[in-house]
């Protein structure tokens, strides 16, 4: 049974600032950006699945990975792993619509509600 998310369910800060994170915003960029590659359930498409994506990465993680993947798979074993473990040989590119501190929050929220 899937729980009800508030609509500003998640604060992030990001270049000292704070945002409200929208989830319905979120699901709006994440259908335009994001799920081209990306399943929201746990099956992998070009990249992985995202359900469940709470339990495995912190908020953080998530952010810092959006704002630039090729730099956090160098930097972090978590996203290397997740790159060597891709069946078509493929980072995420770094995306211009996440350098948006705001996008991504909203993002996050979103792909957190996934179950």
């Amino acid at each position: 049974m899937k729980r009800a998310v508030p609509l500003f369910a998640l604060l992030l800060t990001a270049q000292g600032q704070a945002w409200a994170a929208d989830v319905a915003a979120g699901k709006v960029v994440f259908d335009a950006v994001c799920a081209y590659c990306h399943r929201t359930d746990y099956e992998d498409k070009f990249g992985p699945g995202l359900g469940g994506i709470k339990d495995r990465v912190s908020d953080e993680w998530l952010n810092a990975f959006l704002q630039d993947p090729e730099a956090m798979v160098k930097t972090d074993e978590h996203a290397k792993a997740l790159r060597e473990a891709n069946s078509w040989g493929i980072t995420m590119p770094k995306i211009p619509e996440m350098q948006k501190p705001d996008a991504r929050a909203n993002v996050i929220a979103y792909i957190k509600t996934l179950e």
